[in-house]
């Protein structure tokens, strides 16, 4: 079938694909008059001419919006040619523009040259087309911040990208003749380490990633690289090259040092911690011993003067160890006993402040004492960041739930939170902060605890919120879970044991306690 002489034309069609309307050069194209083609089948009239079409033109197929390439075949084989099907249904019609196009990229790509249409029209369209892809590529080239590059087996390069003159202002030429000089350039320690990463996986050919260190001449500056890169192998898995990219991923990596190295430190100042501490009971020990002799010396004993001293300098320690404790702390660790009625009533209203006019919070907080041995700082920024997700998933007139419950050892808790049913170690209580918002993909369901990770934008989330949360519960010695389902809602659980045993006056004083704390914090929120 030859390709259209007209750029576009345009048909009406009725419900049933059938043609209502069509322009002359369409109808002339076909070899049809206008009024032979009126009624007819649109698909049906199209396969008439060119039967290779009965898989793209199917009755129905004018019902969705949609763009059909068609293409065009001389003795039997694709021209590179075609026509594109621009559909747009409207109410009980549908119009359709034909056009002469180009077939798409996958398909052109596998047209031989002497196949397509030797006219000015068709190189025409194949200029822009290489123009437009060039032009396009140069700008991705150009801002992505990284190398590409292209990689003979022997390690030399075919090309790199301009990048690679920022790195090696001086060397960079020789990468393409010497395939020894970029290796070595690689860290001494990671030379061994690429070479095994090469051997072992160039021979599956797919796309991998390595990461090692680079020194950039001549001050000797150590980069990290992270280098993704494709073997191209043929048939008979010879090995033809690389085709990659180079990441400078040196920010990203020494971030990851710093902060495992601040995990290092945390731990390491949660075991000198507990060494200071027992050495200010042992310095107590001293101290007491001491002023318990000293006081019974006689002015005149001649050891009056040196245990004096000793009881001195025990003091001085002491007071040097609570400055090392002192440095360790950040915040308040202390635990007390709590009411967990009382601390959640007195969150509630901040949390009331949080929520949107337009929203409505739920509070079911009911039933006896919940005593518990908790942080109480700890506790309210948990269920504050708590309800600022569920906030932030909720639409104009959402609801957030809150709920409080004591439960008994072995009672089921929170359900669905996890693949098989928990049940409550000890007697504790749970608390349930719901939202009927859009829920968690099922992508993310592995992620919403770890930290750094976050949906929200860089400027409004840290990704710590739900991470803090987790090692909260945890070093209370609880659970926290969650389960959601997308568009109908998210909960999440919280379980924490509760003391054993308070006696009534305990009761009472916590309440005064959070009385008074509820007035003096009554208004304020902390900054997110």
């Amino acid at each position: 079938m030859k390709a259209p002489s007209f750029e576009a034309s345009d048909l009406i069609l009725d419900h049933e694909g059938s043609i209502l309307r069509c322009g002359q050069d369409f109808a002339d194209w076909l070899g049809l008059s206008i009024k032979e083609l009126t009624g007819q089948a649109f698909h049906l009239t199209l396969l008439s001419r060119q039967p290779e079409w009965k898989t793209l033109l199917r009755k129905g197929f004018h019902l969705k919006e949609k763009i059909v390439h068609l293409p065009l075949y001389e003795n039997g084989l694709s021209s590179g040619t075609g026509v594109n099907l621009r559909i747009n249904p409207y109410e009980n019609v549908c119009f359709v523009s034909v056009v002469h196009a180009l077939a798409p990229h996958d398909e052109f790509k596998k047209s031989f040259f002497g196949d397509i249409p030797l006219n000015p029209e068709v190189f025409g369209r194949m200029f822009l087309r290489l123009q437009t892809a060039e032009a396009r590529l140069a700008d991705y080239i150009s801002n992505f911040p990284g190398i590409f590059f292209t990689q003979r087996p022997d390690l030399s390069f075919s090309y790199l990208s301009k990048g690679i003159r920022n790195l090696f202002p001086n060397d960079w030429e020789g990468f393409a003749k010497n395939s020894g000089l970029f290796l070595s350039f690689i860290y001494e320690q990671d030379r061994e380490y690429f070479h095994q990463q090469l051997f072992e996986k160039q021979s599956q050919g797919e796309t991998f990633s390595l990461n090692y260190r680079v020194k950039l001449p001549p001050s000797g500056q150590v980069v990290y690289l992270m280098d993704v890169r494709t073997p191209k192998i043929t048939a008979n898995g010879k090995l033809l090259g690389y085709d990659g990219v180079f990441l400078d991923v040196t920010r990203q990596s020494i971030a990851e040092h710093r902060l495992s190295n601040a995990v290092w430190r945390e731990g390491l100042s949660t075991l000198t911690n507990g060494l200071v501490h027992d050495f200010s009971n042992v310095m107590g020990g001293i101290f007491s011993l001491s002023e318990l002799y000293h006081g019974m010396m006689q002015k005149d004993d001649p050891m009056t003067k040196g245990m004096e001293q000793i009881k001195r300098s025990a003091m001085d320690a002491q007071k040097l160890v609570r400055r090392i404790i002192d440095l360790h702390r950040e915040t308040s660790i202390t635990r007390s006993l709590h009411d967990l009625r009382f601390l959640l009533k007195d969150q509630i209203d901040l949390i009331q402040i949080i929520i949107p006019r337009s929203a409505s919070l739920e509070v079911e907080n009911k039933g006896g004492p919940l005593p518990a041995y908790v942080e109480e700082n700890g506790f309210r920024q948990t269920i504050l960041n708590l309800c600022i997700n569920a906030r932030d998933a909720i639409s104009r007139g959402g609801k957030v739930q809150v709920r409080l419950r004591r439960v008994a050892k072995g009672d089921s808790i929170m359900r669905g939170a996890f693949a098989n049913s928990y049940k409550a170690p000890h007697t504790g209580a749970e608390i349930a902060i719901a939202d009927d918002g859009s829920g968690i993909p099922p992508e993310n369901s592995e992620k919403v605890f770890d930290p750094f990770f976050t949906t929200k934008d860089s400027d409004s989330g840290s990704g710590f919120g739900l991470y803090n949360a987790k090692l909260y519960v945890e070093d209370h010695n609880g659970k926290i879970g969650y389960k959601s389902q997308p568009d109908v809602g998210t909960i999440f659980y919280i379980y924490l044991p509760l003391a054993e045993k308070e006696s009534e006056s305990d009761t009472d004083v916590t309440k005064q306690r959070h009385k008074s704390a509820r007035r003096s914090t009554r208004g304020l929120m902390p900054k997110q």
